[in-house]
């Protein structure tokens, strides 16, 4: 099997998916910017320090890789430079952005992709996977659907990382699609109600999720609205920031929040991950006003994260990779997020 290369391999979800992708036998090499921290992980295989700011050295790094998997975040920051060094070198490119913005980002870099032969799939963690597979087999179930509704539920703990980008953006306005084009929206502007089958919960606006790209770019349905559940303090913050920027944007305020987030644990430990779960729900309607829906229910998100990743990267390298900008789903189809150990998928209506 050709080199596979691990970038961000030190940080808390680059551990998880390390560690797994080595018990799964691929033998990648962990790359990153600290040598030192590369060498701690302690994992019987190689490893490679590496700056982004150094075309040269992604060029060495990538030389003999047939695919590159991205986990160092902000993605914002990281995707250039890596999908950059990735066309050079004819490495297909993965990582685990899940945020509108930063897929439209690779999209736009789809002809570049295809005529170098390279295939760019970001996502594919619990970022747009199990969302990107249900959106497909909605659309499969309801051909002609004319509106998909996604919403996400977890439970347990979160990462650092994970809070830093939830509460920078919460002054920002976001996207959803309708009739085929990418409006602006704004967090908590809407409100539904999501089930497992059993128990329902209460979801909101999440006008950053990137399945307004990816379950577009999946079934071709014209409006896709995507939702999440958060505590009911955090949706009312939500809901005022827009009024009040100052309260997120200022260098007051992302100094204070650096501080808090500083003292927070960098991410749950094994029985906090081991208590996590997961719900995506999916709602299709079409003109008729016939409705399909849907619940995939699995285990904690960072969990779900690190071995739809292994499994991804597994696959890529086995040579399932068209050219070009590319979802998970519309490769693999929607058995992709069954792939992860307590997954069930589950039509309601």
């Amino acid at each position: 099997m050709s080199t596979l290369i691990i970038y961000g391999a030190t940080g808390y979800v680059g551990r998880l998916v390390a560690r797994l992708a080595v018990d799964r036998g691929l033998r990648p090499v962990l790359a990153g910017r600290d040598q030192g921290r590369l060498a701690a992980l302690g994992l019987d295989t190689p490893v490679h320090a590496c700056a982004l700011d150094d075309p040269a050295g992604l060029d060495r790094l990538l030389g003999d890789a047939s695919v590159l998997l991205n986990l160092a975040g902000p993605f914002a920051r990281t995707q250039r430079p890596l999908v950059d060094a990735c066309l050079r070198t004819r490495t297909h490119y993965l990582d685990l952005s899940g945020e509108a913005a930063e897929f439209l980002s690779v999209r736009q870099r789809h002809a570049d992709l295809a005529a170098a032969g390279v295939m760019a799939m970001p996502g594919v963690g619990f970022g747009v996977v199990p969302t990107d597979a249900m959106a497909v087999h909605l659309a499969r179930r309801l051909p002609g659907a004319r509106r998909v509704e996604l919403s996400f539920v977890t439970t347990g703990r979160v990462s650092r990382g994970t809070l830093a980008t939830l509460t920078a953006g919460m002054a920002g306005v976001g996207l959803q699609r309708r009739d085929g084009r990418l409006v602006p929206a704004r967090a908590a502007a809407e409100t539904r109600q999501v089930t497992d089958g059993t128990t329902r919960t209460r979801v909101v606006t999440n006008p950053w999720r990137a399945d307004v790209v990816s379950a577009a770019e999946s079934t071709n349905v014209p409006d896709v609205a995507t939702f999440f559940a958060v505590p009911g303090p955090l949706r009312l913050a939500l809901r005022a920031a827009p009024a009040v920027p100052w309260l997120v944007g200022s260098a007051v305020a992302r100094r204070a929040r650096a501080a808090l987030l500083g003292r927070l644990p960098e991410g749950p430990t094994a029985a906090q991950l081991d208590a996590g779960r997961t719900l995506v729900h999916g709602l299709a309607r079409d003109d008729a006003g016939t409705v399909v829906e849907a619940a995939l229910t699995g285990p904690d998100a960072y969990r779900y994260s690190a071995h739809t990743a292994v499994e991804l990267l597994a696959r890529t390298a086995a040579g399932e990779a068209p050219p070009g900008f590319r979802t998970p789903a519309e490769v693999h189809g929607p058995a992709i997020a069954l792939t992860t150990p307590g997954t069930a998928l589950r039509d309601l209506r």
